[in-house]
């Protein structure tokens, strides 16, 4: 088989900057729907979803994860293209050079949130607090988890694209619905976690789709509104909540696992992302705007990882210390209290970036491999069950926390450790029998 456009074309600014522009909003929104209290040497949680439900709308702008998975599945099928079918690099190499990149840097956050709960846990610290601040550090990583997944997936799903094109998301779409009857109807619960394959797996190949020329002309146009209208349908007849995050006594959640509605409000954004492509692209060509998207990009990874680090250094020294106000939610004064801390944090973070960057040969680099004397057709599987396991305990510790009754969940961190060692192992050599 010929390989066709293989040649690097112009890089696509407005992935690039639909990465950078979505983790800032994932960011912005993770610091002000979490509102933090402090009353009697105790620390709490407001929940502004939940007090006041108008603000649910508000989910709508923040939640920017679905054109994420589309880009991240855009880049991946540029990445194929070039690595495996124009230079040749095998399957398992591509696979465990995408793995690696991810681990590396989550490894190395993982490790040092473990050491701290240990060592804050030998002093004594209150287990509230352990296990409040544990949560908070480890509750974005979900996404990673989904991420490590459908990665591993890649193969397939370029494979498919090749073959069935549209239809491959089209059928993801189907099997989300038929998963959300099944549990809702059915009360088939134990089904659940299919969907954050099903859904987020169909924006992915949305994005290998578009690399593959899938959205050209009107038909992104076409995603957006039909999806508009479904997401709209749906909402109206009150079968799914208007809150496109999880919102605690709901019995619907549209994030865990991801409902029908959430794919349709994802559609219908990741259609106007590429509808609006073209004209980005002509709008971020100046040399000044390209360096400050590299320069993004290049440290978009650790702003993800290490966002909720100060919204913990923040609370523990400004509100035992009186620094940060408390009043009533809702009021004007808690909204500006909440631009106060969006400020403050958005100061601490920038902080932090500069010593991440400065630190970027151990913060960010991918993980190390280990040669092990085996072929690829060995290790291969391994590595893929590596990744699961990883996938699995960042799942956990996402739900869990770092410190679940305010102790390290030590199963969790070995299920961890274990997937990472072996996604790092590298085979060295064919194996040849004498």
């Amino acid at each position: 088989m010929a390989h066709a456009n293989t040649e690097r074309p112009d890089r696509n600014l407005a992935a690039d900057f639909y990465r950078v522009s979505g983790v800032v909003l994932i960011v912005l929104g993770h610091w002000l729907a979490g509102s933090v209290t402090y009353h009697d040497g105790q620390f709490g949680r407001q929940n502004p979803l939940v007090d006041l439900p108008w603000t649910q709308w508000l989910t709508w702008p923040f939640q920017a994860v679905p054109t994420f998975f589309m880009v991240a599945g855009y880049a991946g099928a540029v990445s194929w293209t070039h690595r495996r079918d124009g230079d040749g690099v095998s399957r398992q190499n591509w696979l465990q050079h995408r793995l690696a990149r991810v681990l590396g840097p989550t490894a190395v956050y993982a490790v040092l949130m473990a050491v701290l709960v240990i060592v804050l846990d030998a002093r004594g610290f209150s287990a509230s607090l352990l296990e409040y601040a544990g949560w908070a550090v480890a509750m974005h990583l979900w996404f990673l988890a989904v991420y490590l997944v459908v990665v591993s997936l890649t193969p397939i799903a370029i494979a498919a694209h090749r073959r069935w094109g549209l239809l491959v998301p089209a059928a993801l779409g189907v099997g989300v619905a038929a998963m959300d009857v099944a549990r809702l109807a059915g009360h088939v619960q134990y089904l659940d976690w299919v969907n954050y394959v099903l859904a987020w797996g169909a924006l992915y190949q949305l994005g290998i789709a578009w690399h593959g020329g899938l959205f050209a002309g009107r038909r992104p146009v076409l995603l957006a509104g039909v999806s508009a209208v479904a997401l709209a349908l749906l909402i109206w007849l009150r079968v799914y909540p208007v809150s496109m995050i999880g919102v605690p006594g709901q019995t619907i959640d549209n994030t865990t696992p991801p409902t029908v509605a959430l794919l349709a409000f994802g559609c219908a954004q990741t259609g106007i992302a590429m509808a609006l492509a073209p004209a980005l692209n002509r709008a971020l060509r100046a040399a000044n705007v390209r360096r400050m998207l590299a320069i993004g990009n290049n440290n978009i990874m650790a702003l993800y990882l290490w966002h909720m680090i100060p919204v913990v250094i923040v609370a523990i020294i400004g509100y035992p210390a009186g620094l940060l106000p408390q009043p009533p939610e809702g009021t004007a004064q808690w909204w500006l209290a909440r631009l106060e801390w969006v400020i403050v944090l958005g100061a601490v973070t920038l902080v932090e970036m500069v010593l991440l960057w400065w630190g970027r040969r151990i913060f960010a680099a991918p993980l190390p491999l280990l040669g092990i004397p085996v072929t690829e057709r060995w290790a291969e599987p391994v590595m893929l069950a590596g990744a699961a396991m990883a996938a699995y305990g960042l799942s956990f510790t996402a739900a869990q926390g770092f410190a679940p009754d305010g102790h390290l969940a030590w199963p969790t961190v070995i299920v961890f450790a274990v997937g990472t060692f072996l996604v790092a192992l590298r085979p060295t050599r064919v194996l040849t029998r004498r």
